[in-house]
């Protein structure tokens, strides 16, 4: 049998690994994070951008956007009513995986006034990494405004920055969120594996 005191050593190199394996993971979130803070403005002082991009959300039985992808579209079209972006790129899920966020994005911007020329829409924009890839390789963007709250917002500006798209973010916190706790905690820990993609395992985004 395994004597006490190996059983121990084991047990604390065990843990001391764990502790690393901690530290270089707050590290990294804290970097993701902080990175682009001060690329972050209010809607008056944000400068103008070609494009306002609209991250995706979930929407409601009904299909209209939920509470908080609804004030993203806010944000974004009077972003566009006051000359801060030309054009106005709503991106998320198309149906494919749970449900059609940019048809309902479309529609919301269009019965807000925002005429549909000026209007894109990238329906492959299923995880953030994949709307900034696409953004800049599909659809050429090389400066926007990111629209999201803020809980979302350093890790897509993190995300849109590293792979090309020189961006600043708006707040679109218009509301207090039910679950806002479990978004932002979902959010730090999909910091880490937003980091992880761009360093490591660099996934290509649906063709």
């Amino acid at each position: 049998m395994m004597g006490k005191s190996l059983r121990n050593r084991i047990i604390r190199i065990t843990l001391g690994v764990f502790a690393l394996w901690a530290v270089f993971a707050v590290g990294i979130i804290v970097e993701v994070r902080s990175q682009y803070a001060k690329s972050i403005y209010d809607q008056g002082n944000v400068p103008p951008e070609p494009v306002i991009i609209v991250l995706g959300g979930s929407i409601k039985k009904d299909g209209t956007p939920s509470d908080a992808l609804a004030d993203r579209l806010k944000v974004a079209s009077d972003l566009y009513v006051n000359k801060k972006g030309e054009k106005i790129l709503v991106t998320g899920d198309d149906g494919q995986f749970r449900s059609n966020e940019v048809k309902a994005m479309e529609n919301y911007l269009i019965q807000a006034g925002i005429p549909a020329k000026d209007i894109m829409v990238d329906g492959q924009g299923y995880r953030t990494y994949e709307s900034c890839s696409r953004a800049k390789n599909v659809y050429n963007i090389s400066q926007a405004i990111l629209v999201t709250q803020n809980f979302h917002l350093p890790r897509a500006l993190y995300l849109c920055n590293v792979m090309g798209v020189q961006s600043v973010g708006v707040s679109a916190d218009l509301h207090t969120y039910k679950e806002i706790a479990w978004f932002t905690v979902r959010d730090w820990l999909a910091s880490a594996k937003a980091w992880w993609d761009i360093n490591i395992w660099k996934p290509k985004p649906p063709v």
